[in-house]
């Protein structure tokens, strides 16, 4: 094999055709002395449009550089760690340069869909229209975020294997609930059942019995604990309360419970496995849940002694609010974390019955986060060590660490403050994705350091006039290729401004910034660490100087010069003559010995490749098309909350059976049809930050809303109805349940009446239609008609809990509003009208303990509805406002005094679970609802705007965009960096050869999350675009040097650009490599599955290079000028012409050395050997 000849001083080329001669003979390998060993870096150089010429004469800044190396050096030093100063100055001054409140968000929110503007505006509607009905003045009288248990027989991985539903297994579950109930200080954080309401005292029931239901062996149960704790709500309860405490007689137990309770039957069947059945007595699990109490303290602990007043004198004042509500949380969550988490874990490690758990504030995932950045340290120190390593001293690899470090505090400066915004300047949104670019960068930034440190120490023995001809020389060929790749890095990181996400844009922004903070570093600062190097640090440490550098292709005389030093001694003077005679005998050296000292690329790799790079395009097509097939297949995945952490955590666990395991019923999709909002435009954002979460902006309520009209009132009614008895198709209705089922065994409305009296109605799920004014009118309607001819009425009095007010009395209709006539008699300590729909003109708040005879006055317009529902809810203390509370919202003023209702919803259960993931059947679905609401409203006769919500359905509209956002992004980035590669390297062929390798690597990267199963959600689509950013690099350097080329001929080309930049693309690879692998030992899903998208990423795009691509170049790249781009603007730009003519003269060698190949090649056919030039 032969190499071309390259003019360096001091040696004669000889011409290829002239050395072949007439017959072209085979040519001899040339001498390599030490200054020839430059000879591929000056080949690379003096091709690439005067870009780096030695000749040049160097500026004023780069003589500046080399004459005050060290102070200038300080100066940048300065700068670097100025970002670094002034980030911690800014957090210290309460600026928030890093806003860590959306750390743990992955940016989903999508601030302008009317799905997601909908979930917000009826959630902060809630929060704004606080006004309490009651109010739980006794302490701890409401119940709080449950400790929940999922008590399984057998291992996790087997779902039908094992039956808790036995004594053993009901036992155990009451074991588990005994823990926390008996624990010391539980009984002060419990949820309380009372005897007495506030007015008489707060008397908590102690121990409170109740018959047991069905006709049980045992004739009472508890319903509350000797401390008044409120009994935990599970199978165990289940059973008591049916007469069989000690679970000895299951099967009777459970036909005594479907018989007696409609409402008690669904509740078991949701505390078991789905597959539980009467006919199926078995079920891998128990659930149950343990109620903490909330407010913690009596109401006197929040408000001061004037407030304290006016409540006890019976105003409405929202005492407990949401910072003591999160206080009170965080303070439950830590007790809980510090007397009962260590039995949760040992309970979950339970080998027969593992308990998996739950409790308010716990968020292991969050706390894994924590734990898993900190493995940012171990890729650091890998980095930092391989660095150390490939340049053979600590200062290079310490300083720059240092830069890249610096470099992620100057970028997130610029993110924070500088970037432009629809709002302003700066994003004041860092997510986990934006921490993680910190993983990027290591393998960016060390891959720029390889690529500077190489030119440079390949320059070493170029015979510059000065070593600012060298700087110059070396920097402009550095910073040219680092420019290329770098600029199509950023342009891939800025095609997912594309994205409709927030996150994904963010990612983005941040991450380009960091890639240009770094070239701006490695560009400037990284020069000068290196020239102050070269001086003074590798004279002072001359043992960690280039002598033990794993890059260096020969050892040279300066090499064996500094190995003399080090050995210093005796031998010292001895090794240094013989270091001034290694040059004459390395220039007279030729033949196998030179060889040896040629790069391992071009010397073994090279011809390997050039021999079989048929085979290896072959079989790298044929993984594409593999690709191709898995990719095409590839379907949107649903994020779900519990494979965020290992299969084996009591997290991922837990919320897998939640999800999967349990009946539907348990955790339904309940829609929201809510009335007293704008339903076109429901909210309007804080600001630009709070746009991205799902708990802020402020409601828009509809002004029109009153429910007081009896044509609102019946138009409630009917919604109600409809849904539940003839649901439009595709609404997906559940009407197994009809219409406020918990009130089937209650002839009065009122949860007092039914069984149990209702006690734990704040702990059961609501199912099928939930309508309070359905509960208001049975509570209600106790007249009957004595004469409908004349609208006379009559309501006899009775012992339900609704007295009625008129015992007689008419229905006048003829100014087109319903009101009552002949209300001179009243009942004393009347509670209801009597009458439903409530008529306009009837004040039931001026009737209470009014003397019979009184003649009737209403003086307060427009309150029925309002103040016939405080008498409903009657005791505070009972059941229904537990109940109700979440259906019907209302404003008071300052003073705790009534102002109008605000908000009014109707709970529709739906078939489908509240973790439904199908987009497609989620969206049509809330579509159909969407087409109800238009109807609804589109009728001129109802005097109320609806607008419904369906929960969850602003995440489907994310699954819905995945895709094609990934997608779109993708190819974004492809034609952008096409764009960048074809300037670049002047030559189209080439640049679409690259990106064909670049778009090839995407598509197995996506062919391999179809076939591992991840699918593609979130984190997939923006690492789908990471592969553009990643795999251009390393393409990007093989190109640049296939195109700076001297050489006239392919494989010459390839074998001198992988000569060049084969090691520091193997180099980049590693660093990045390194970077990746601590990522694989993480918990978090999410940041595993970024250590294994780098790193197959990262290993199919250095084989796609060095490969594939270094391949086709070899048998179809460019020479001469074919797909030059100045060919296709000539005659447009001037300097295109003197381009062309230079072109039109390599084609002349070109066709020459083709000629001269010819006829070498029919002497090789003579002589039986066969040579490459080079």
């Amino acid at each position: 094999m032969s190499t071309p000849e390259i003019a360096v001083e001091g040696d004669e080329p000889v011409p290829p055709a002239e050395a072949a001669g007439d017959e072209a003979a085979p040519t001899a390998r040339p001498n390599l002395g030490p200054r020839q060993r430059a000879a591929v870096f000056l080949d690379i150089a003096e091709g690439e449009n005067q870009r780096s010429d030695k000749e040049h004469e160097p500026g004023s800044v780069f003589k500046l550089a080399v004459a005050r190396r060290r102070p200038v050096c300080c100066f940048l030093s300065l700068i670097n760690l100025g970002f670094v100063v002034l980030t911690i100055g800014l957090a210290v001054g309460g600026y928030d340069p890093i806003n860590t409140d959306n750390l743990s968000e992955v940016g989903l929110i999508l601030p302008d869909d009317k799905y997601q503007r909908r979930h917000n505006g009826f959630h902060e509607g809630k929060k704004v229209a606080d006004f309490a009905l009651a109010g739980g003045k006794c302490p701890r009288q409401d119940v709080a975020d449950p400790i929940t248990f999922r008590l399984m027989r057998g291992s996790f991985e087997s779902e039908h294997s094992g039956n808790a539903l036995t004594k053993n297994g009901l036992s155990k579950l009451r074991q588990r609930e005994e823990q926390v109930m008996t624990k010391n200080g539980w009984s002060d954080r419990c949820a309380m059942t009372y005897a007495t309401d506030y007015q008489n005292g707060c008397e908590p029931a102690l121990s409170l019995e109740l018959p047991s239901e069905g006709g049980g062996a045992v004739p009472y149960y508890l319903q509350s604990d000797a401390n008044g704790c409120m009994q935990p709500y599970s199978p165990v309860y289940m059973f008591a309360k049916y007469g069989d405490p000690e679970f000895d007689d299951i099967s009777g137990t459970v036909a005594r419970i479907q018989a007696s309770s409609a409402m008690d039957w669904q509740s078991l069947q949701d505390m078991l496995h789905k597959d539980f059945t009467p006919e199926n007595l078995k079920s891998k699990i128990l659930i149950s849940q343990i109620y903490a109490g909330t407010p913690r303290q009596p109401v006197s602990s929040y408000v001061n002694p004037e407030t304290l007043a006016k409540i006890e004198a019976g105003a409405r004042i929202s005492y407990y609010s949401d910072s003591d509500k999160e206080d009170e949380k965080e303070h439950l969550g830590n007790w809980i974390g510090r007397h009962l988490k260590s039995d949760f874990d040992k309970n979950f490690e339970n080998g027969k019955y593992p308990t998996t758990f739950n409790y308010v504030e716990y968020d292991p995932v969050n706390d894994q986060v924590t734990v898993d950045l900190s493995y940012i340290a171990i890729s650091i120190c890998l980095v930092f060590l391989y660095m150390a390593y490939y340049t053979g001293s600590f200062f290079i690899a310490s300083m720059g660490m240092f830069q890249i470090v610096c470099s992620f505090a100057g970028a997130n400066l610029l993110y924070r403050y500088c970037w432009p915004t629809a709002t302003g300047l700066g994003y004041n949104y860092f997510t986990l994705f934006c921490a993680l670019s910190l993983f990027i960068i290591m393998g960016i930034g060390a891959d720029d350091i390889f690529v500077y440190w190489d030119t440079w120490t390949a320059s070493e023995h170029v015979p510059y006039e000065s070593e600012a001809h060298r700087l110059k020389h070396a920097w402009s060929h550095a910073a040219g290729a680092m420019l290329v790749t770098s600029s199509t890095t950023i342009l891939s990181f800025l095609s997912n401004l594309s994205s409709p996400f927030i996150g994904v844009v963010t990612f983005g922004v941040f991450s380009a910034l960091l890639v240009f903070v770094n070239f701006c570093a490695v560009t400037t600062f990284f020069p000068m660490v290196v020239l102050v190097y070269d001086k003074h640090v590798a004279q002072l440490l001359p043992c960690v100087g280039r002598a033990s550098s794993a890059v260096s292709t020969a050892i040279s005389a300066q090499a064996s010069r500094l190995w003399a030093r080090c050995r210093g001694g005796a031998n010292a003077a001895e090794d240094a003559a013989d270091a001034d005679a290694n040059d004459k005998d390395l220039d007279a050296d030729a033949g196998e010995d030179a060889a040896e000292k040629e790069p391992w690329f071009s010397r073994v790799y090279a011809p390997w490749l050039f021999r079989y790079r048929r085979y290896v395009i072959g079989a790298h097509v044929a993984l594409w098309i593999v690709g191709v097939y898995f990719a095409a297949t590839l379907e949107v995945t649903p994020f779900k909350t519990y494979e965020l952490l290992p299969e084996t955590s009591n997290f991922y666990q837990f919320n897998f059976i939640n999800a999967e395991w349990t009946a539907k019923s348990s955790d339904p999709l309940n829609v929201n049809v809510i009335f007293g909002l704008k339903h076109r435009d429901p909210l309007i954002w804080d600001g630009s930050a709070d746009k991205f979460t799902d708990s802020s902006g402020k409601p828009r309520f509809d002004n029109g809303f009153d429910l007081d009209p009896t044509d609102a009132q019946i138009q409630l009614i009917r919604v109600a109805e409809d849904l539940a008895t003839n649901p439009r198709r595709g609404l997906k209705v559940n009407t197994k349940f009809g219409i406020n089922p918990q009130l089937d065994s209650s002839t009065t409305g009122s949860l007092l009446d039914t069984i149990g009296g209702g006690r734990s109605a704040s702990v059961q799920s609501a199912y099928g239609i939930q309508s309070l004014l359905h509960a208001l009118r049975q509570w209600e309607n106790v007249s009957v008609a004595e004469d409908l001819a004349e609208g006379i009425f009559v309501a006899p009095p009775s012992n339900r809990s609704c007295q009625a007010c008129f015992p007689k009395f008419s229905i006048d209709s003829r100014r087109g509003l319903e009101t009552l006539q002949g209300l001179d008699n009243l009942r004393d300590g009347c509670t209801c009208v009597g009458f439903f729909p409530l008529p306009e003109q009837i004040c039931l708040y001026e009737t209470i303990e009014v003397s019979e005879g009184t003649r009737y006055k209403c003086t307060i317009a427009d309150y029925n509805v309002a103040f016939e529902l405080e008498k409903f809810f009657v005791p505070e203390t009972g059941p229904d406002i537990a109940w109700w509370d979440d259906y019907i919202f209302f404003r008071g003023d300052n003073e705790g005094i009534f102002d109008f209702t605000a908000l009014y919803q109707i709970q529709v259960q739906t078939h489908l679970r509240g973790s439904e993931g199908d987009f497609r059947r989620g969206l049509n679905m809330a579509n159909k609802w969407d087409n109800f609401m238009d109807s609804q409203n589109g009728k001129k006769y109802n005097p109320l705007r609806v607008m419904v919500y369906v929960p969850g359905s602003e995440g489907w509209v994310v699954g819905s965009l995945l895709k094609g956002s990934a997608i779109s992004g993708l190819l974004i980035s492809l034609a952008l960096s096409w764009l960048v590669l074809t300037y670049s390297t002047g030559n189209y062929i080439t640049s679409t050869m690259a990106i064909c390798t670049i778009g090839m690597i995407a598509t197995i990267v996506l062919g391999f999350l179809n076939v591992v199963g991840w699918g593609l959600g979130l984190l997939e689509s923006i690492l789908i675009v990471i592969v553009v950013g990643f795999s251009v690099d390393y393409t990007v350097h093989l190109a640049d040097s296939y195109m700076g080329s001297s050489s006239t001929n392919r494989e010459g080309k390839v074998a001198t650009a992988l000569a060049h930049t084969g090691m520091s693309v193997l180099s980049g690879a590693i660093s990045t490599i390194l970077a990746s692998i601590p990522m694989l030992a993480t918990q978090i899903s999410f940041f595993f599955k970024f250590g294994v998208f780098i790193l197959l990423t990262i290993v199919l795009s250095l084989t796609f290079s060095l490969l594939f691509f270094a391949s086709i170049l070899a048998e179809f790249g460019p020479v001469g000028t074919t797909g030059s781009v100045a060919i296709l603007y000539r005659g447009c730009v001037k300097r295109s012409q003197e381009e062309i003519e230079g072109q039109e003269a390599e084609q002349r060698l070109v066709d020459e050395r083709v000629a001269s190949e010819r006829r070498l090649s029919e002497a090789e056919s003579r002589v039986g050997s066969k040579t490459y030039d080079l």
